[in-house]
């Protein structure tokens, strides 16, 4: 079983639990913005099943899992390089596996929904990916975390700590894991 899904399901700790709700429920309010032109509609979308359609032809708000396009992910990263806030950067040998889904109305642009997972711990992650470019974030409000990867896999890791407060940023590859 992936990473991300044994998260989903509940094993992992009560803050990943925590940020996946808040994400799905962020996801949730971005959609209703959007599809929605009042309360109105809102009020009355049918929250029980997701094919449903309100009475004036709106559809009910779409989420990661319930979008009718899903695709699994699997990067393996790898960051030979390592910056420390103004300090020059050094060789690193840092890496993590990106273990997450999406969810959207294509195969070019999905919201994702992923976890790093790496000796440092696990970090849950929320973003997107378009056009074969990912750009995630997640973790707590001690150490937020960001993830941009190219579609060549050019990849970016900040994370930013609130207690300094205090950056590390890695430069690297992020490929497809087997």
């Amino acid at each position: 079983m992936s990473i991300w899904k044994e998260k989903k399901q509940g094993t992992g700790d009560h803050a990943l639990r925590h940020w996946a709700g808040v994400g799905v429920l962020a996801l949730c309010l971005a959609a209703g913005a959007v599809s929605a032109q009042d309360d109105a509609i809102t009020d009355d979308i049918i929250e029980d099943d997701p094919g449903d359609v309100h009475e004036d032809g709106a559809l009910p708000q779409m989420t990661v899992e319930t979008a009718p396009v899903q695709a699994d992910v699997a990067l393996n990263c790898a960051f030979a390089t390592e910056c420390y806030e103004a300090e020059g950067c050094q060789d690193s040998g840092f890496g993590f596996l990106l273990d997450g889904h999406g969810g959207g109305l294509d195969q070019g642009t999905l919201m994702m929904e992923a976890v790093i997972a790496s000796d440092a711990g696990d970090v849950f992650m929320m973003g997107a990916r378009d056009a074969g470019a990912y750009v995630l974030s997640g973790g707590g409000f001690d150490a937020r975390h960001m993830l941009t990867v190219a579609p060549d896999g050019a990849a970016r890791y900040t994370v930013h700590y609130s207690d300094g407060p205090v950056m590390v940023s890695y430069l690297g590859q992020c490929v497809g894991a087997e």
